[in-house]
């Protein structure tokens, strides 16, 4: 279960999310919408540990995942879907036993 705990963060001077506290239960399935700026992408980033808070906290058990792709990702020869099948080793590994 994802945990967040009395959260607040803050990006250029303008606090995107102030004493937030939020339970996702295993099963749960979320979406997070908001306008350009909302603070998406940040509160991403702090999930995913590349980004601290400035107070509060945020928990995942072991073995939890987040699935996300990059908002930015370097040019490539590669189609979008391809790309994001990419990212899935057991599919692309079973592709290739197929295939062979």
């Amino acid at each position: 279960m994802l945990t967040i705990t009395d959260l607040s963060l803050q990006r250029g001077g303008v606090w995107l999310l102030e004493a937030v506290n939020l339970t996702i239960q295993p099963g749960q399935r979320v979406a997070i919408v908001g306008a350009n700026g909302a603070g998406k992408s940040s509160l991403f980033q702090l999930l995913l540990g590349q980004l601290a808070p400035e107070q509060g906290s945020a928990s995942l058990p072991g073995g939890c995942r987040i699935a996300h792709m990059a908002q930015e990702v370097a040019a490539s020869s590669r189609t979008a879907r391809d790309f994001v099948l990419d990212g899935d080793y057991d599919l692309r590994r079973m592709e290739s036993e197929l295939a062979d």
